[in-house]
């Protein structure tokens, strides 16, 4: 039996935005040498809200070579946030067309607040819902924060695709029953969606 993909699930920071955390800490290791064995559970604290940003930003301010004010380092943080705009006109488009689309984010739910729906005021309407890891106490790959939001959406595994950058949340989402596509460019997945459109978005 086949279905038509009605619902697009997309990741947040590495898909419609630019990582921030991450890409601060890229950019700065390169640059000052300070490798983090421990970064990782740090920021899986921060996702699910055990961490607040003024512990990531302490955190960081402790690296050596790091000689910022935690001001400073916080607006050094912020300005990794860039949207990618080509994505957000493909959402628009699919959502005009009467697809569900819903964000699923690890993120902290406070940097939302604080910077990106002030940043992107239209950012909520980009979405039917939006659900961040720190607000449920869950987090991808954990399969049930996708069981979670199929069914605060109302939707199917098997009728819903999952955009993620991360190959690992993305064969937790498949291994659901839902499509995937770890996410590379905007123009690849306009690529993908153009391509499983002419199929009148069936999937097996």
């Amino acid at each position: 039996m086949k279905y038509a993909i009605n619902t697009f699930i997309f990741d947040c920071f590495g898909v419609i935005c630019d990582p921030v955390l991450n890409g601060w800490y890229r950019d700065n290791r390169l640059k000052k040498g300070f490798p983090d064995k421990n970064l990782k559970n740090v920021l899986e604290k921060f996702d699910l809200g055990e961490f607040s940003e003024d512990d990531v930003v302490d955190y960081f301010s402790k690296y050596s070579g790091v000689d910022s004010t935690k001001e400073e380092l916080r607006e050094q943080i912020d300005n990794y946030l860039r949207l990618d705009t080509e994505l957000v006109k493909i959402i628009q488009e699919l959502k005009s067309k009467g697809f569900k689309t819903v964000l699923l984010s690890n993120a902290n739910a406070s940097f939302f607040e604080r910077k990106v729906y002030p940043t992107y005021p239209f950012f909520k309407n980009l979405f039917d819902e939006i659900v961040i890891s720190s607000e449920i106490g869950m987090a991808k790959p954990c399969k049930n924060i996708y069981k979670y939001t199929l069914k605060k959406i109302n939707s199917k595994s098997i009728e819903s695709l999952f955009i993620d950058d991360s190959k690992i949340n993305v064969d937790s989402a498949i291994a659901l029953g839902m499509k995937g596509f770890v996410y590379t460019d905007s123009f690849s997945f306009k690529e993908y969606v153009n391509i499983t459109s002419q199929c009148t978005l069936l999937t097996d």
